[in-house]
């Protein structure tokens, strides 16, 4: 973990879906006795994590203990604890985790990141595949049976839903294949730029005599244009499930960025049909 990225974390003046903040665990007793119903909450909040939702699919997600929840600085960054009291290993964790779903969460990393003269410790756990179900009950802020799927919804970690459920695990799918194959954004920035200039050639210039810098000029600017709106075609189309899905739990600002790439990939096209005519 970067420690310039973790401060951009502790300066996020709310929680997200895909960061969970803890000012402290309490998952080993004076004793050093494992908490069992700490462990099996640690486990339900790296599952939530791992599935994610519509939204963090494709997000890498963090769990960073010694930062509070609520409390802020003169700085405006989170008041941050130390974290000098035993805490599970990467590899205790993984364990746990992975004893209690399937299929098995790849690619756990635990990291201390010192900031302050005061030692955090923050769990990365990567995008995923494949949809995590518990393969056993846990006895975690309430008992949760086996075969439960764990999603985040805003900062908390809930069951999902059948229809939650079959939603993520083809998101899921959708981001295998992006991966296995071109990114839909660059690949549509590439078609539209191509495509783009061939039709301004083979219409705009057999009317219009220009001179060779005027051309190459032109032929840049189409180009660009094209990539932008095979770019923006290519964000839609990648974006268009979980935000068909999400739209009615989206914030107002999501919903305007939304609704202005769609108003510029129109205005792109406009543009490129007026010129080429």
């Amino acid at each position: 973990m970067d420690e310039s990225l973790l401060r951009s974390f502790l300066k996020k003046k709310e929680e997200v879906d895909w960061l969970d903040f803890k000012s402290k665990w309490k998952l080993y007793s004076s004793e050093n006795e494992l908490n069992i119903a700490e462990r099996d909450e640690l486990i339900k909040d790296v599952l939530g994590l791992a599935n994610g939702n519509s939204g963090t699919v494709r997000k890498t997600k963090y769990i960073v203990i010694g930062a509070d929840d609520k409390k802020f600085d003169e700085s405006g960054m989170r008041v941050i604890y130390d974290v000098d009291y035993r805490v599970p290993s990467q590899s205790n964790i993984t364990k746990w985790v992975n004893a209690a779903c399937s299929p098995s969460v790849v690619g756990i990393e635990c990291d201390f990141v010192t900031l302050e003269d005061k030692r955090l410790y923050v769990i990365t756990i990567p995008p995923t595949f494949e949809l995590h179900e518990t393969i056993r009950e846990l006895n975690a802020k309430g008992k949760f049976s086996k075969f439960t799927v764990f999603m985040r919804q805003d900062e908390h970690t809930v069951p999902a839903s059948v229809r939650d459920g079959v939603t993520l695990q083809q998101l899921k799918n959708l981001f295998r294949e992006e991966t296995a194959n071109p990114p839909a954004i660059l690949f549509g920035a590439m078609i539209g730029a191509i495509i783009a200039t061939i039709f301004y050639n083979a219409g705009h210039r057999a009317t219009i005599e220009l001179n060779a810098i005027t051309g190459v000029f032109v032929n840049i600017l189409i180009a660009i244009f094209g990539g932008l709106l095979g770019a923006e075609a290519g964000w839609i189309f990648r974006e268009g499930n979980s935000i068909r899905y999400d739209w009615r739990y989206l914030p107002r600002p999501k919903k305007v960025k939304v609704g202005m790439v769609i108003m510029i990939t129109f205005a792109i096209a406009a543009i490129l049909f007026f010129v080429s005519r």
